[in-house]
């Protein structure tokens, strides 16, 4: 098995402390799991950073879908980055038995898995794997698990995540994501963004959210007229700074807002307005880009976790998730649900699979619906409330 990222290009390790009072701390490999988006992958972290405090000299690996493989580009606690596509459709049966062969092609003595399904549980039986550790969802994770842990969805998932260390016998709490940035992207964020006077409230907009929610059909998303008014008054303000921001999927919505602002007689060259789309050339990139300012106003998206990894301001805009389960108990991290929540639900619950056929149109859920002179309100009392927070902490990496 070839990992796709190894130690040595992902960053140093912490092998330099040995565990204490911790039983059988001697070198293993581990294999921790755990399918789906960046977000999820930066929810994750906590517990492979307890893992490596706990167990330093541990070789730990982790399997992921290749569309969060660049999660590596933020953290140190991994030592090498291994893909598979579990969302291609259709997964077949050999392509299952491609998974297990790789499973037990690792060598692994310990297997963490985020998954809940039955066939999580047997997958891993069939890795042959001598020790396994899952939640206790079903009846298979409780047969075929050597270490089942009790599910908890019913608190911030990184929370969630960070209960399957108790099946490594350790009892610690779980703390926040912690975003390690190489300094190569700092200087280049600060060097795009340094055109204002350090005086100014930095805020970056970031309206992405991810193409897979919006393939199965779930609306994150504030419509491009809405970002774009919030960019205007927050121009009216005095002493802040807009960046608009975005990723490779997000070319339709930048040029929905951009569009926008041109009615409004707002070019890219408006004083104290960066663009700052296609400049951020990877995650890392988009990392030191929200370190570099005071507050990330986004959807609930990867960008949103970042920011919190980092501690820094957020006001999140939420439509169909609930932001309890993806945002810590902070103050730090503002939120503001959907005025059309529960209709929002129902929409997306009862909607066909197929597009509508009334007046050959496709109705869509609105997605996130709040004036923005709400989320203006929420952005400046956030820049007030945290007026003397340091842009560029130290953070590992």
């Amino acid at each position: 098995m070839k990992p796709l990222f190894t130690k040595e290009q992902i960053g140093k390790d912490n092998m330099d402390k040995p565990a204490s009072n911790v039983p059988n701390a001697e070198p293993k490999r581990l294999l921790a799991v755990n399918f789906g988006g960046i977000g999820d992958e930066i929810l994750f972290l906590p517990t492979l950073a307890t893992i490596k405090k706990y167990f330093p000299s541990w070789h730990v690996s982790l399997l992921l879908e290749p569309r969060s493989a660049t999660v590596h580009q933020v953290t140190n606690v991994v030592d090498e980055i291994i893909t598979f596509d579990i969302k291609k459709r259709p997964l077949m049966v050999a392509d299952l038995l491609d998974l297990v062969t790789l499973l037990r092609s690792g060598n692994f003595d310990i297997v963490v898995s985020s998954g809940s399904s039955p066939m999580v549980a047997a997958l891993l039986f069939l890795s042959g794997i001598a020790r396994r550790i899952g939640y206790k969802s079903n009846f298979l994770a409780s047969l075929l698990l050597t270490d089942p842990v009790a599910l908890n969805k019913a608190q911030y998932a990184a929370g969630m995540y960070h209960d399957l260390v108790k099946g490594l016998g350790l009892a610690e709490t779980a703390g926040i994501p912690e975003i390690c940035l190489p300094d190569e992207s700092r200087r280049q964020m600060k060097k795009l963004i340094d055109q204002a006077s350090t005086k100014q409230k930095r805020v970056v907009i970031h309206p992405g959210t991810s193409k897979l929610a919006i393939m199965k059909r779930i609306f994150k998303t504030w419509p491009a007229s809405d970002w774009a008014r919030l960019i205007e008054l927050l121009l009216k303000e005095k002493n802040i700074q807009v960046i608009l921001s975005g990723g490779p999927d997000d070319k339709e919505a930048i040029d929905a807002i951009l569009k926008s602002l041109s009615h409004r007689g707002i070019t890219q060259e408006a004083e104290n307005f960066v663009l700052a789309y296609g400049k951020t050339k990877s995650l890392a990139d988009l990392g030191a880009l929200i370190e570099a300012s005071d507050l990330l106003v986004c959807v609930d998206s990867a960008p949103m976790h970042i920011a919190v990894g980092l501690n820094k301001n957020v006001v999140a805009l939420f439509a169909v998730t609930d932001p309890k389960r993806l945002l810590p108990d902070n103050k730090r991290f503002a939120y503001l649900v959907s005025e059309d929540k529960i209709t929002q639900r129902n929409s997306s619950r009862e909607r066909p699979e197929g597009p509508s056929h009334a007046n050959g149109q496709d109705h869509c859920p609105p997605g996130v619906v709040l004036p923005p002179e709400n989320v203006l309100r929420t952005v400046l009392d956030q820049l007030s409330l945290f007026s003397n927070q340091e842009r560029s902490p130290e953070h590992c990496g």
